[in-house]
């Protein structure tokens, strides 16, 4: 969770304001207390005061034992000369007639008190109260004071949230342009409203992008390059072998076929970087437009399987379709082709003997799903990240280039599609290969 900046930068102020807010209410606690018990100290002196202004008298002479609340406070007059108080509000307290003038604290039948002692010329007044009740009084108002900050941390919190989750959405919204950026879709970050402490970070990244754009292109068109210089002589080759056969005696007949093999194979894996090649090449505004047309898939995938068929019925393999749906899309008969005949000729090529390869094609939506189903061995869930990878291959023991699913990828990412391989989860071994293509527009329903 920390890995997050947002939640860095909450946490990080929250707990900030959290710690203030919390010392602050420490503070008004201790304050309020140390108010509120000067406010029960003057009291305490204002009530002796009165006493010494005549309202004494009011004060029982013979008060009856335990008649006071343990919450009021106290009184005891002494007179001068006499060794008993004249005048007491409790029978049984004995406060300590010779405890200093002002303000004391003794202890008094086993309890803490607060003393207030005030001298005339001929008499002593005694004010005094409970600590445990002083205590209560004072937490009850100090707390009341904390109330306030309680409801306000929670909201300070909420606030925290909105502010940073609002200053951090320019950052939403840069990775969210970052995350669709890919081989076939390779532009700059806008620098518009980006704040000026992200400017350094954005201007390098459209730095590196740019950097990758032209790498990309060099490998692009070297691969380009190498295909089409490598093509015209594998070409001569392949007519000289075949020029050749009748002259090769037959104990060297297998020797040459094998010869034949690696030129063929050879000239596949020119044929498939070449392909590579057209498909990773970036759309070039009008002409690749004029180079689209509207693809029917049925017929795509019919003619497909009319490719492999002869190799398929060869092995005994069973090819079929279990659903075609009518559809539509705009894009390059080629590249639809491609796309389609990749997929069936890898499931004719991992799928064993006898086994069987189910097509599909359905429209969801704005998107119509080709499906291909085989029952093969599968691919290892670990390996399956990686067999859009360019010359990975899942199953080094079956021959292969490892170009064709790169091949699909690239078509099918150009045209805004997407492409999925997983294991079959239907009790069988094998995989399932779906593409989806945007439905032509002006042929859907």
């Amino acid at each position: 969770m920390l890995k997050s900046l947002r939640n860095q930068l909450v946490i990080a102020i929250g707990v900030v304001v959290s710690l203030f807010a919390i010392l602050q209410g420490v503070s008004s606690y201790q304050f309020c207390v140390a108010g509120m018990s000067a406010v029960l100290d003057l009291r305490m002196e204002q009530v002796a005061s009165r006493l010494r202004a005549g309202f004494a008298e009011g004060i029982p002479t013979f008060p009856a034992r335990g008649s006071q609340d343990a919450r009021d406070i106290f009184i005891v007059i002494w007179k001068d000369g006499e060794t008993q108080p004249v005048r007491s509000t409790e029978a049984s307290l004995r406060l300590p007639r010779d405890a200093a003038t002002g303000f004391t604290s003794p202890v008094v039948n086993g309890e803490g008190w607060r003393l207030y002692t005030g001298r005339e010329s001929d008499q002593t007044i005694q004010v005094a109260q409970r600590l445990s009740v002083r205590h209560e009084i004072e937490e009850a108002a100090a707390t009341k004071t904390l109330w306030p900050i309680i409801v306000l941390i929670p909201l300070v919190w909420i606030a925290v949230i909105v502010v940073v989750s609002r200053s951090l959405r320019e950052l939403n919204r840069l990775g969210n342009e970052a995350q669709v950026i890919d081989v076939n879709h390779l532009h700059a970050l806008p620098l518009a409203g980006v704040p000026t402490e992200l400017l350094p970070f954005i201007r390098s990244i459209n730095r590196m992008i740019e950097r990758l754009g032209r790498s990309i292109e060099s490998e692009r068109k070297f691969i380009s390059d190498a295909a089409h210089e490598l093509r015209t002589p594998l070409t001569a080759l392949q007519l000289q072998a075949d020029n050749l056969q009748r002259d090769i005696v037959p104990s060297n007949q297998e020797s040459f076929r094998a010869l034949q093999g690696g030129i063929t194979r050879s000239s596949n894996l020119i044929s498939q970087l070449l392909r590579l090649a057209r498909a990773d090449a970036p759309p070039v505004g009008e002409s690749m437009a004029r180079a689209t047309e509207s693809v029917d898939i049925p017929a795509a995938v019919v003619s497909a399987i009319s490719d492999v068929l002869p190799i398929a019925m060869q092995r005994g393999i069973d090819i079929g379709a279990d659903e075609m749906a009518s559809a539509s899309v705009r894009a390059a008969g080629l590249d639809v082709a491609t796309v389609i005949k990749n997929l069936v000729s890898n499931a004719v090529r991992y799928t064993p003997d006898g086994g069987k390869i189910d097509l599909s094609t359905r429209v969801q939506n704005a998107t119509v799903d080709i499906e291909v189903k085989d029952t093969g061995p599968g691919v290892d869930e670990t390996l399956l990240p990686r067999v859009f990878d360019r010359f990975f291959r899942a199953n080094t023991e079956i021959e292969g280039s490892g170009l064709g699913l790169s091949i699909v990828k690239a078509i099918v990412t150009r045209y805004g599609g997407t492409v999925t391989l997983r294991n079959r989860s239907d009790g069988q071994s094998g995989i399932v290969a779906t593409v989806s293509f945007l439905i032509d527009p002006n042929k859907a329903a």
